[in-house]
């Protein structure tokens, strides 16, 4: 038994548009981080609660939060947070914010450049660079 058409046909748009609505992603904030010969990639999606964001820790004396923020207030943002963890407690020690438009260049280091980050205790550093990805 098949189903009339007046219900069959409004659960196929339903359907399509749903799919469509998933197929469509956010814009994502990457950033590639290098520390003591290890990579590590943090990403970030549009967030407008940025003060729920999680770091990640990153080896033995970092933590690096990255931030893509749509507020609106203040609009967009990304910002990129570096902690020192050589007390045990996390100590902000590097921070950087960018503003749209973003450069989508996924090579030449992205929108950010190469960053150097220094832990000033144990004399540690960490490398990032950070891309945007519509």
């Amino acid at each position: 038994m098949q189903p009339p058409m007046r219900t069959f046909l409004p659960c196929c748009l339903l359907l399509c548009g749903l799919l469509a609505c998933g197929a469509a992603q956010a814009a994502t904030a990457r950033c590639h981080l290098i520390y003591g010969g290890e990579e590590w990639i943090v990403d970030a999606a549009p967030t407008a609660t940025p003060y729920t964001v999680e770091g990640r820790k990153i080896g033995r004396y970092f933590e690096f939060k990255l931030v893509y923020a749509d507020l609106p207030t203040t609009g967009k943002f990304i910002r990129a947070y570096t902690y020192g963890m050589s007390s045990g407690d996390p100590v902000l020690i590097h921070q950087a914010t960018w503003r749209p438009p973003f450069d989508a260049r996924k090579d030449a280091y992205g929108f950010s450049g190469f960053q150097y980050v220094y832990e000033p205790s144990k004399s540690s550093e960490i490398q990032y660079w950070c891309q945007h990805l519509p």
